[in-house]
This record gives C-alpha cells, sequence and structure tokens, in this order.
C-alpha cells in the first residue's frame, strides 16, 4: 500500500498478508458448533424430559408458562432442531466469512499497490473491498475466488445442501416440506468426509470403534462424499455423529481455501 500525502513524495507502509487467517472464520464455527451439539446431544440423552426442567435454583419468583402438554420424544425433537438449526447458521456464516477473507487476500494481492490520503485509516482504505465482497452472492464469490486459488476448491453443493437443512430446520420445524425437495422428491444433504478404511480380499472396510486389523494392514484415508436423504414428510433427523461428518467438512474446506491462495500476484 502506498499512502500519498499531499505536497510530498509520499511513503510507503507495507502490508503483511497471512493466508491461516482466511480459515479461522469456518475453523472457529466448526470447533464451536461440534462442541455445543456434542455437549447438548449428550446432555438430552441422559436427561428426563418427560416433564419440563425446574427453574433454576436461584429463582425466587416467575411466572407460569402453559402450552400444548409434550411427550418425551417431542420434547426431545424441539430441542434437537432448535440446536441443530443454529448450529447450521453458524456453519453457513463461517464458510461465508472465509471465502469472503480469501476474496479480500486475492483482491489485495492482485492490486499491488493503493494509493491513499495521509489521513486515512486502514479500515477506510480497505473497505471498499471487503464491501464488494460481502455484496457479492454465493455462487458468484465461490466462482471468483476459485478463479484466483492455485487449484479450485469445490464446495457449492455442501454450502446449499446446508442452506437447505437449515431453511427446514428453521421454517418447517424440521419436516421435509415441497419447497424442500428437488426433482427427485428427495431432500438430499451431500457433504464431503473423510473415510478411514482397510481393503481386505479387495474390498474396501471401513473402520469402526473396535475394529481388528491384522499385522501390516495399511490403513488409508480419502475424502469422498456421503448423502443423507430425507423424503417428503420426513422429519430432518441428523445425529451428533452425522452433524461431527457436517463440521469436518467446514473445517476441511478453510484448510483447502487457504492453502490454495496463491503465493503471488498474477506477472499481469
Amino acid at each position: 500500500m502506498t499512502e500519498q500525502p499531499q505536497g510530498t513524495t509520499g511513503r510507503t507502509i507495507n502490508l503483511g498478508l497471512n493466508p491461516d487467517g482466511v480459515a479461522v472464520p469456518v475453523h472457529r464455527a466448526a470447533l464451536i458448533c461440534r462442541e455445543v451439539v456434542d455437549l447438548y446431544f449428550d446432555a438430552l440423552s441422559k436427561a428426563d424430559l418427560s416433564q419440563p426442567p425446574p427453574p433454576p435454583g436461584d429463582t425466587f419468583f416467575r411466572f407460569d408458562i402453559k402450552g400444548p402438554e409434550l411427550s418425551l420424544e417431542e420434547r426431545r425433537g424441539i430441542h434437537e432442531r432448535w440446536v441443530l438449526a443454529k448450529a447450521f447458521q453458524d456453519l453457513i456464516r463461517g464458510v461465508r466469512g472465509s471465502l469472503e477473507e480469501a476474496y479480500f487476500f486475492i483482491e489485495l494481492l492482485n492490486v499491488g499497490k493503493i494509493r491513499a490520503r495521509s489521513n486515512s485509516t486502514l479500515d477506510e482504505v480497505l473497505a471498499p473491498f471487503r464491501a464488494k465482497a460481502q455484496q457479492m452472492n454465493f455462487p458468484d464469490l465461490m466462482a471468483h475466488v476459485n478463479r484466483g486459488l492455485e487449484k479450485p476448491v469445490a464446495f457449492a453443493e455442501a454450502y446449499g445442501s446446508m442452506q437447505s437443512a437449515r431453511n427446514c430446520l428453521e421454517h418447517r420445524d424440521g419436516i421435509v416440506g415441497r419447497r424442500d425437495i428437488d426433482a427427485n422428491g428427495v431432500l438430499k444433504i451431500s457433504v464431503p468426509r473423510l473415510k478411514v478404511f482397510v481393503e481386505q480380499d479387495g474390498t474396501e472396510t471401513e473402520v469402526y470403534k473396535d475394529f481388528y486389523a491384522k499385522k501390516d494392514t495399511l490403513i488409508q484415508m480419502r475424502m469422498e462424499t456421503r448423502d443423507f436423504v430425507f423424503r417428503l414428510g420426513e422429519p430432518l433427523k441428523i445425529g451428533a455423529s452425522d452433524f461431527d461428518d457436517i463440521a469436518f467438512a467446514c473445517y476441511s474446506f478453510g484448510t483447502m481455501l487457504a492453502q490454495q491462495l496463491p503465493k503471488t500476484a498474477p506477472s499481469s
């Protein structure tokens, strides 16, 4: 960045760009969302949900709130859907935040030098770059960032899937409606996941808890797509272990995004 005070030859201020910062928004979202889902789903599995929970121990007086009677399963489902809706919302925000940081990184690298008034703050100088990224819709932002990466990162399908899940949870109480399904009559949530497996007699066997492997067995890992499929009228049932795959996919996206950022500006 070049700072050019009026009436002088100006002076140069160098700004450093850290690619690790690009991954921070989605890494943080994946970490917090997974922790919350793990903690709360575990607590729900152990709680007596046949009745509403008692008031806080320090409560002296509060009004009673009457409503429909809820069964154990109904109350559990409401709580789980509430947590998942918030978790999907924050994951989507994290993915979007990292993409905007990647846009910011690439554009600053490409522009090379910025001429600014001596009384400008750094935030004022950089504001137009951030504003442009915030105004772009997700497909355009994703496409623009991918054009600037050393190798494109695919995540549009997973992002759309998370949006569909969030919309179903928020607007249709977690029951798949006609607005959620595709031409095949299903709501499909597709996310990348890490598959850990071994090859036995020419067949891939995924590693599971207490899996026994013979000596010198080669344990392999590969990214693949996992599909969650729900039909019209079905509840959007996603467990904590399922959400773990979704959170990890977002975390991996942030890592790959940071790794594929350009090291130098184009020669043009």
